[in-house]
């Protein structure tokens, strides 16, 4: 089996790190993977980790297996931290979630639920994109399109072309966002914008996607 398998094409952040581990210039820094390193090059725990962790040991009680669902206290956190605690969605109890290990399990269980509801389900992705969605959403089977986002010549959001096509796509559809710090340009929308990027998801009943 193994010696059929054709060769996966090398990873382009894997790549920039090897090569910035080979430069020699002593004034260069390290863009690639999305880490926190010291002058040194390390990346140290932060005491908020080292402390949080601490506390874990010293509270924890068992290591049987948790729930399909996640860590009840680790996910009512993270609705709170993102949607707000006051949240009316989550005051009236309409909020679903489960834990997934990492942003690429996430993305993955989601696709392979859209598949599941619909094989049929068109993705719209934006362009440019982090390079991990194209074959997240692609390989459970989801066709893929793109919306205008980034103009390199100027440096800012194709709001206006993004919009536009975002008022073609069809009802079911679902266009991926990126909620915060856009990959990989980190250009983000403004609140007023978003603002009509949810009056045009309501207005063409597609289901909006975001990625945090």
């Amino acid at each position: 089996m193994f010696e059929v398998l054709p060769q996966l094409a090398p990873d382009p952040i894997l790549g920039l790190s090897a090569a910035f581990k080979q430069d020699t210039n002593p004034n260069k820094i390290d863009l690639g993977v999305g880490v926190y390193k010291d002058e040194q090059g390390n990346t140290p725990i932060l005491s908020a980790v080292a402390k949080a962790q601490t506390i874990l040991l010293e509270r924890e009680k068992s290591k049987t297996y948790i729930t399909p669902q996640g860590v009840q206290g680790f996910i009512d956190g993270m609705l709170g931290l993102i949607l707000g605690e006051k949240s009316p969605v989550l005051m009236a109890d309409r909020v679903a979630a489960v834990q997934a290990p990492g942003g690429c399990g996430s993305l993955r269980i989601l696709a392979e639920l859209l598949t599941r509801v619909n094989k049929d389900t068109k993705v719209w992705i934006s362009d440019p994109t982090w390079a991990n969605h194209i074959p997240l959403m692609g390989n459970a089977g989801l066709s893929l399109e793109t919306y205008p986002y980034f103009d390199k010549a100027t440096a800012s959001i194709r709001f206006d072309a993004m919009m536009d096509t975002l008022r073609k796509v069809k009802k079911g559809d679902v266009v991926l966002l990126h909620g915060c710090c856009h990959n990989p340009t980190g250009a983000d929308l403004t609140k007023e914008q978003w603002q009509q990027v949810v009056e045009v998801a309501k207005e063409r009943e597609f289901l909006p996607f975001v990625d945090l």
